[in-house]
Formats: structure tokens, C-alpha cells, sequence
């Protein structure tokens, strides 16, 4: 028993160690690649147009997503070699077929029809991974769902989770703080069932973070761009289709609802998406036309600045997932749903209106 404390102990402090170190390294491959790559865009005039959507009025790039790939493909090369680090080959493949997809749409503008069929062929790669939305874990009533329904329900979850953080990229670090939210979230989750893909979190968190110092930099700003948001939207799906996955591991069952906490965890992109697609659909518009209805450009049009507006989206997407983990236990999912939905009312009228 004393030599198991002891190398549980010398075990967490490695770990300690570890996760440190690959934080500390994305972030400072992150914030130097940002810098380089942003020098080479502005040299070469690849510039972010300034239009009446843009939030910005300097000289900014879109080569943000571009530096945070490439920074997280070197500390993955780094981790993969040093430690124990193994992700589904399948995953890997989906997530950068996306960020190559992005860096397309960012250089050429891929229509919108075209990138949906290639974000739909992310998706079946990554239902090759073994890994899908196989139950409904109760919700309804149901739980085990026939494998064409599940292939279904996997495409569809995996393409409204892409756009959903696509759409969100509207202010300097929102999008950037709302993954870093999920990511802090679904490690936590991931460590106890699959430790073997802990530290892609540790270094995605650190590339992010090294980038919002150019994100919010008024000089030389830069941007996530499609590749970016693209890529971060297919890692986040991936990890939720392994949430909602049977064979998981999943530590919060005892404490939320398994597509509860998948739902909470990306509130924000889900809630205003969805109210973006009903506005314009109300305009008799394309669901995916650029504008500025978003609930972020509310916030920035009653003149919050760009970090401010994102923090307070980020700190009201926390505390609707902290207060459903205190709660659920006590009333269930569908008075927790209830509430939730009353704290958003709440929310949008306060702060949004």
C-alpha cells in the first residue's frame, strides 16, 4: 500500500509535469509561429478585407488558424514521441481534412454548397474511427439506436457542431475562449476514461493561448480565419461523438446526463446558431448568409469591447454548466432543463437585449 501511494504520487506530479511542459510549449511555438507566419502573410499583402461586417478597421490576417495547426501538429510530433500520447488515427484524419479544407476556403473562398460536402466527408472519415452516437443515454426514453441511425445522427451532430464554432468567429477571442472553456471541460473528462489522449489538450489550450496575444493585438492582428475555426470545430465534434459514444468511460455520469453536459458545454455556439438560422429564416434568407445578428455583435454594437463581450459569454456558458452539475442530481434532467432554459431567457434579456 505505501509503495502504491508513493507511485501514485511520483505518477501525478509527472503528470503535472507533463501537461506544464506541453502547455508551456504550445504556447510559446504558438505566439513565435503566429508572429512569422503573420510577417510572411503582410509582406505578400494577404490581408483580411475591411467590409461592414468586419469588427476590425487595421491591417489584419487570417493566418491564425494556419499557426495553430502547424503549432499543434510539431507538439503532437513532440508529445507522440516522448510520451504517451495516442489518438485514433481516423480522428486525426477527419480534424486535419477540415483544417486543409479551411485553409482552401481562406485562400479561395470554397462556396459554402462545396464545403459542406467536403465537412460531410470529415464526418464519415470519422465514423471509421469505431467511435459514433450509438444512444440517446435515456434521453426520450431511448438509448441503444440502430447503426443507420446512428450514422445519421453522428453526420448531423458532427456538421452543426462545425458551423456552430465557424459562426461564432465574429469577435477577437471568442471563439478562442469558448474552445479553450471546452477543452479545460472535456480534458477533465477525457483524462479519467482515455488518459492516452490527455496531453492533445494541454498543447491545443497552449497554442490558443499564444495566439490570443496576436488576436487581441491592435497593431498587428491576427485572426483564426476558416482554417482555424474549422478545425478547432471538428476536434471539439470528435470528442463529442466519443462522449456520446456507449463504450466510453465517462466519469460525469453520476453527476449529468451525458447529452446534458455535451449540450452545456457548447451552449453558446448551439444557442446562437440556432437563433441565427430562425432570424433568417423569418427573412426568408439563406440560413448561412453573412450578417450581424449574432448575439456577439449585439454585445459589441452597445459598445463592449472585443474582450469584454467574449468574457461575459464566456463566464455566462460556465456558470449554466456549473449550475447544472449542482443541480441534477436533486431534479433530474427535465426540470434542469428548465432551468437552463430560464437562465438563458434571463441572460439574453440582462445582457443581450
Amino acid at each position: 500500500m505505501i509503495f502504491y501511494n508513493i507511485s501514485a504520487v511520483f505518477g501525478t506530479i509527472s503528470g503535472i509535469i507533463s501537461v506544464s511542459m506541453f502547455l508551456l510549449l504550445g504556447g510559446i511555438v504558438s505566439y513565435f509561429l503566429n508572429g512569422y507566419i503573420y510577417s510572411i502573410f503582410s509582406n505578400n499583402k494577404i490581408l483580411d478585407p475591411i467590409t461592414s461586417r468586419s469588427s476590425h478597421r487595421s491591417k489584419a490576417t487570417r493566418s491564425g488558424g494556419l499557426s495553430v495547426f502547424l503549432s499543434i501538429c510539431l507538439c503532437l510530433a513532440i508529445a507522440g514521441s516522448t510520451n504517451s500520447l495516442s489518438i485514433n488515427p481516423y480522428i486525426y484524419l477527419s480534424v486535419s481534412f477540415m483544417a486543409l479544407t479551411g485553409i482552401a476556403d481562406d485562400f479561395f473562398n470554397v462556396r459554402y454548397r462545396e464545403k459542406f460536402f467536403l465537412q460531410l466527408f470529415a464526418g464519415l472519415i470519422l465514423l471509421q474511427s469505431g467511435y459514433s452516437i450509438n444512444s440517446f443515454h435515456g434521453i426520450f426514453g431511448v438509448f441503444e439506436i440502430p447503426y443507420w441511425l446512428s450514422t445519421i445522427v453522428t453526420l448531423f451532430v458532427f456538421l452543426i457542431i462545425v458551423n456552430a464554432v465557424n459562426l461564432i468567429d465574429g469577435l477577437d477571442g471568442l471563439a478562442s475562449l469558448i474552445s479553450i472553456k471546452f477543452l479545460i471541460v472535456m480534458g477533465g473528462v477525457v483524462m479519467i476514461g482515455a488518459n492516452e489522449m490527455f496531453l492533445f489538450f494541454p498543447i491545443i489550450i497552449g497554442t490558443l493561448l499564444g495566439f490570443l496575444l496576436h488576436n487581441f493585438n491592435s497593431v498587428r492582428k491576427v485572426f483564426l480565419g476558416d482554417t482555424g475555426s474549422l478545425f478547432i470545430g471538428a476536434s471539439m465534434a470528435s470528442f463529442i461523438v466519443f462522449v456520446l459514444d456507449s463504450s466510453s468511460q465517462i466519469i460525469t455520469d453520476q453527476y449529468l446526463s451525458r447529452p446534458l453536459f455535451c449540450v452545456l458545454i457548447l451552449i453558446y455556439p448551439l444557442s446562437d446558431t440556432l437563433r441565427a438560422i430562425v432570424l433568417r429564416s423569418f427573412k426568408n434568407q439563406s440560413p448561412f448568409v453573412a450578417d450581424r445578428i449574432h448575439l456577439h455583435h449585439r454585445l459589441a454594437d452597445k459598445g463592449y469591447e472585443h474582450w469584454a463581450a467574449s468574457l461575459l459569454i464566456f463566464v455566462l456558458s460556465i456558470t449554466l454548466l456549473i449550475t447544472n452539475f449542482f443541480l441534477f442530481q436533486y431534479i433530474g434532467l427535465n426540470f434542469c432543463v428548465i432551468i437552463t432554459t430560464a437562465l438563458m431567457i434571463t441572460f439574453y434579456y440582462v445582457f443581450f437585449k
